[in-house]
């Protein structure tokens, strides 16, 4: 059974930046779109599997790669969190966890 996924706010920002800098670049919507596809279809396996990410640290996060982005989450009673969606071309030591 699908978990509800919820987006924090850093999350929806990190989304959001991520589509604006490729329409930017491109100025077009058919990579946004396609990215916004990548990212969707991620956060809907993370529903269906939510224990398919990899546990990164003690406070239980799991991260999903869908490359280049990792999605960071965490599964709560009855939803799944998502923190971060990171794009891995970026220096690592800037992730806040």
């Amino acid at each position: 059974m699908a978990e509800k996924v919820i987006l924090s706010l850093k999350a929806e920002q990190n989304r959001y930046d991520i589509l604006k800098y490729y329409f930017d670049e491109t100025g077009g919507h058919k990579i946004p779109l396609q990215i916004f596809e990548q990212l969707n279809n991620a956060l809907e396996t993370i529903s269906v599997f939510p224990y398919s990410g990899k546990i990164i640290n003690k406070k239980g996060y799991h991260v999903f790669v869908t490359k280049p982005y990792n999605i960071i989450y965490r599964i709560n009673d009855d939803t799944i969190e998502i923190l971060h969606i990171w794009d891995t071309r970026q220096n690592p030591k800037n992730l806040p966890l």
